[in-house]
């Protein structure tokens, strides 16, 4: 340093040693979590490879899981996963994005805070507080509407996901759609678009990228839920006939591995079975994320002569 004579150059450059280890704390506080997610793969992988190397690709695709006859099929508790899972989602996500709308570009602002703030509380309630009020209330109003024995359903499920899902929907779609530069809003007005052709065409557009984040992120919120799920699905192996039938008992994936993990024996086929359950759970999630990332990534194709989509 000092050979450095020009008093600009030095200063760069004990600003960079000074930097430097800033720098390299950052990048391995980054790389950490990546570690993290590997440790956490193998893991995983290791343990459920016995029931893999028994089963094959009969763990994914079979019929039946029967413990007591040493039969790991996870088929029925994928598809109720996802049943289920679709079924909050097509509840949660109409009333979450049209909330977060109403909350940004409708509220009055004054009200904005308040309201976004009592929807919040609705993630830090314990998910056995909605577990009860789905065993309690939901499922004898749903047993007495449909007309049916038990009300523990898929039908019950999706709903208790859907009401634990929206605020999280509503929180990062309302802050994105609050964002948006109010430039482009006032362009819209001043060329005579409405309040309601202004939202459509102008926010809800350049906002989608973050819409479809927190729908993704919805989904993560559905899709790892146990205890409320466990307490409300019925937890019954079987693909409801018909498989569309949301007024059946199903068996989550989540559901499964919390009931049976505490009674497995380590080491045993059942242990190994329950860690390949969330070794599917896990490349499941991946895929989905991996996907919403592709389109949140891609870049809109403007058409030539394109005219204001109003």
């Amino acid at each position: 340093m000092s050979r450095i004579r020009d008093p600009k150059k030095r200063s760069l450059f004990l600003r960079h040693l000074r930097e430097e280890p800033i720098e390299v704390l950052l990048f391995l506080c980054a790389s950490f979590s990546i570690v993290v997610l590997f440790l956490m793969l193998f893991f995983i992988t290791k343990e459920g490879s016995q029931a893999f190397s028994n089963f094959g690709i009969d763990l994914i695709i079979g019929q039946r899981w029967e413990t007591n006859e040493n039969l790991f099929g996870a088929f029925p508790l994928i598809y109720g996963s996802i049943m289920v899972v679709a079924g909050a989602l097509v509840i949660a996500i109409p009333l979450g994005v049209t909330t977060a709308i109403f909350i940004a570009e409708i509220l009055p602002f004054s009200l904005r805070d308040l309201i976004k703030s009592l929807i919040e509380l609705l993630a830090s309630v314990p998910s056995i507080i909605y577990g009860f009020i789905g065993v309690i209330y939901l499922a004898p109003q749903i047993s007495s509407f449909f007309g049916i024995s038990s009300g523990t359903v898929a039908l019950t499920a999706s709903l208790v996901l859907a009401i634990m899902t929206v605020p999280t929907i509503v929180g990062v779609s309302g802050e994105i759609l609050s964002a948006v530069p109010k430039e482009y809003k006032e362009a819209a007005l001043a060329l005579g678009a409405t309040r309601w052709q202004t939202i459509r065409s102008v926010v809800v557009p350049i906002a989608k990228s973050g819409i479809l984040a927190s729908i993704m992120l919805g989904f993560g919120r559905a899709i790892g839920e146990t205890v409320a799920v466990l307490m409300v699905a019925g937890n019954t192996a079987v693909i409801p006939t018909p498989p569309w039938s949301f007024l059946s008992p199903v068996y989550p994936l989540t559901a499964v591995i919390a009931m049976q993990m505490g009674e497995a024996a380590v080491g045993s086929l059942e242990y190994s079975a329950l860690f390949g359950l969330g070794l599917i759970l896990f490349i499941l999630t991946f895929i989905v994320n991996t996907l919403a990332d592709m389109i949140v990534k891609r870049k809109p194709k403007m058409r030539s002569g394109r005219k204001w989509p109003l």
